[in-house]
């Protein structure tokens, strides 16, 4: 288990961690997620021992985690770290860089582990191959798989699949997650994409300014956002302002005077009748459907300024540019969405 309490860090006079605490058990993949510059990077090297904290204990099980205050060399035998750069050996082979930390005095069990890798990361063929010689998302792969090759019980991995193209990059993250969970690795990834890690993190945890501004299941949290900021952190969402919600639904009590936020597929999108009559200015073909921008209708009691749009819906089939259409949602699919605001 990986326990970090209190956790202050800062650069000069600007602070990037503030009072943090966090907790991740055996097997356990939580999904670091926050804007550039929110302390994502920073804690891993924190919890890795490249930097030094200010304040604060980092423990695993019941052993502490020094800095390079302590260790000349940052990391522990069972923590791997991946971060940005990959750290790789340009000259020498996949194979070589993949059982680089590997002991050679048992080469049947060498070759094994490093066959298993390249099989998990689909680069058999380029075995042989010097790493200076790959792609950047090739490399990205033999990073994964070398970081993996001495079955750490700590995973600390830093935007990993950030090089890899789309086709593989599926494949890649499911084969990666059934892998640390058949072998209980416990994981903490840091990623600004939330199709990194949405179908298969036990918890998020959101970063803002420093500080944990939420946290838990990504069914959670994204059904329930509590916050515009954390919110966008999964993607476009809709703001709703008081004054105009307060008109579309009049029965809709909300005290604390806060906007409402709808993602795209909560409309309800029709050309009749609905809340909020809007007129289209784009749609885009997602694949499963379109993605419609809306932008209030000319004929509108309301005026842009009482809006915060572009607003956008998610609908089955494609309108028309420049037709009037109505969105609409339902009193107690509102009355349940400010429920769970902060």
């Amino acid at each position: 288990m990986l326990q970090i309490k209190d956790l202050t860090f800062s650069y000069g006079t600007h602070a990037v961690l503030e009072g943090l605490h966090l907790t991740i058990k055996e097997g356990q993949l939580v999904a670091l997620t926050g804007l550039s510059g929110s302390g994502k990077s920073t804690l891993l090297k924190l919890i890795y021992g490249s930097l030094a904290p200010n304040n604060g204990q980092l423990f695993w099980k019941k052993e502490a985690l020094l800095g390079p205050d302590f260790n000349l060399l940052p990391g522990a035998p069972f923590m791997r770290y991946l971060a940005q750069d990959f750290d790789l050996m340009p000259y020498t082979s996949v194979a070589e860089n993949i059982s680089q930390h590997l002991s050679v005095f048992e080469p049947e069990a060498l070759a094994a582990r490093c066959g298993e890798l390249l099989r998990l990361i689909d680069m058999e063929a380029f075995a042989k191959v010097p790493v200076k010689k790959l792609s950047g998302g090739q490399q990205q792969r033999v990073a994964l798989a070398k970081v993996l090759a001495k079955a750490p019980q700590l995973l600390l991995l830093d935007e990993p699949f950030s090089h890899i193209d789309p086709p593989l990059k599926s494949s890649l993250r499911n084969q990666l997650y059934q892998y640390l969970k058949k072998y209980k690795i416990a994981c903490l990834l840091a990623s600004h994409h939330p199709e990194d890690y949405m179908g298969h993190a036990h918890e998020i945890v959101c970063l803002q300014e420093g500080k944990i501004a939420a946290k838990g299941t990504p069914e959670g949290l994204y059904n329930k956002p509590p916050s515009i900021s954390v919110a966008k952190l999964f993607g476009t969402i809709n703001k709703l302002p008081f004054k105009l919600s307060q008109k579309l639904l009049p029965g809709l009590k909300n005290a604390d005077k806060k906007p409402l936020l709808i993602w795209p597929h909560e409309w309800e999108i029709d050309a009749g009748q609905g809340n909020l009559a809007v007129r289209v200015s784009g749609c885009f073909f997602r694949g499963g459907g379109y993605e419609i921008e809306l932008s209030t209708a000319k004929h509108s009691k309301l005026s842009e300024r009482t809006l915060s749009g572009p607003w956008y819906a998610y609908s089955k089939k494609a309108w028309p540019l420049g037709s009037q259409v109505y969105l609409y949602i339902s009193l107690e699919f509102a009355k349940e969405r400010l429920s769970h605001y902060k």
